[in-house]
Order: C-alpha cells, then structure tokens, then sequence
C-alpha cells in the first residue's frame, strides 16, 4: 500500500491535515487505504456485536491513517539528515502514502537511508505500540494496540520487498549504486535482475492460481497494483 506509492498530487482535490514537521495533505483518493484498514479490523471482529464493530472500524481507519504518516515521517526524519534532498510535504494517496522531495540523491548511500527511513519508522512504532500493551489498561486498549502494531510489522516488512515503487526496490537501488559507483549502472544491472525475477514471479503466480486460488489472486493484485504505480502514473519526484 503502501507508504509507498510515487503519486503526484492534484492540487485542487487536496487538503492539508497538519503542517507539521511538513504539510500533511490528503489526496481525493486518500479515503481508500483509510477505508481499506477500517474493513481490515472489521473483518477480524466478525461475530463481535455491533459497538465492538465500529470500534474495530474507527481503530483500523484511523489507526491506518496514523501509521502510514508515521512511515513517511520516517522518511522525512532519514531526509533531513541527507544533503541532496529536502522533504517538502507527506500525502495520503489512494494506493498508500507517499513523501515528497526537493533536490536529488547524491549517492548510493543516500538513497539506501533514505529507503531504511520508513520501515524502520513502522517497525518502532510496532515495538512501543507492543511496549504499550503490558501497561496496566483496559483489555480492549490492549487488543486494539497489539493489533495496530501487527499493521505496522506489516507495513514495514511489505514496503522493503524489492517492487517498484516500494522502498525495497529503492534500497536495492542505492545498495547497487554505491557498489557499482554509478546511479544509471545500478539501474541498469537492477533492470537486468527485475526481468528474471519477473519471469520467476509469473510462474509462481500461474502455478498458485492453478493450486491457490486466493493467494495466487493476492499476489497477482499486489501485482498489479505495482504495474499500475509504475506505469500509469508517469515518472514523479516522490520517494
């Protein structure tokens, strides 16, 4: 979803949340991870009654919207310990989140912090949400809290996987540019490694269709979702 996505942001069918450390804005189609996570938590609260429900639903929305801003948070704190790039502002978008950057990378290196920035952001916010739950309170605090941090264990885990626009793919990038010495050679061998790699995922992909319908269908939708980051939305400056 994530935290992830390399979306420009259409002025007019946004609104700023808060402004702070960066402009906070919300994308007309912001409202689709938020609702996305709300269905999450109801899902797992089937048979509960009808309070219990909404409450899942207001935890899981809410509670979304709040760790995909703590992950591109990430990003904007690893950014502003860089030299070649500022961050100007954070957006919810309808596949995620995604910040948004002044200025261009000037090393391999500063590529790979940068990627680390978010998931390692999701990760600790994970740990004091789990920390949080051996406190003395209410049994539902404690349910509600182990359940958010299981969403940003998530979080942090699927954005490193190497597909574009993830920020896997970014730290690979960086990793192999600061070995290779050059940013369009680091490309190139990632381009290179991406078509094998592509070709193992549709075999995959076919043979758990065939043999697992559902997972093969969640894995041709993250698929999917991936392609239409990368090609049906140009080349933006996101990260």
């Amino acid at each position: 979803m994530p935290a992830f996505a390399q979306i420009p942001v259409t002025a007019h069918r946004s609104f700023v949340l808060f402004r702070w450390p960066v402009p906070i804005v919300v994308t007309g189609g912001g409202l689709v991870p938020v609702a996305a996570f709300a269905l999450i938590f109801v899902a797992f609260s089937t048979g509960a009654r009808p309070a219990t429900i909404v409450a899942a639903a207001l935890l899981g929305g809410i509670g979304g919207a709040i760790s995909l801003i703590v992950h591109e948070l990430g990003h904007v704190r690893a950014a502003r310990t860089l030299t070649g790039v500022e961050p100007a502002k954070v957006s919810l978008i309808w596949l995620g989140a995604a910040t948004h950057l002044d200025g261009v990378y000037r090393s391999g290196r500063e590529q790979a912090r940068m990627a680390l920035g978010g998931p390692a952001a999701s990760l600790a916010f994970a740990l004091l949400l789990t920390a949080s739950a051996v406190l003395p309170t209410p049994m539902w605090l404690k349910i509600g809290a182990l359940g958010l941090a299981s969403l940003n264990v998530v979080i942090g885990l699927l954005t490193l996987l190497p597909v574009h626009p993830l920020d896997g793919h970014k730290l690979v990038v960086g990793l192999v540019w600061w070995a290779a010495g050059s940013e369009a050679r680091a490309e190139r061998i990632v381009k290179r490694a991406g078509f094998g790699f592509l070709a193992v995922d549709v075999s995959v992909g076919m043979f758990l269709l065939q043999d697992k319908p559902f997972i093969g269908l969640v894995i041709v939708a993250l698929g999917a979702t991936a392609y239409a980051q990368k090609h049906l939305v140009g080349r933006p400056t996101r990260f």
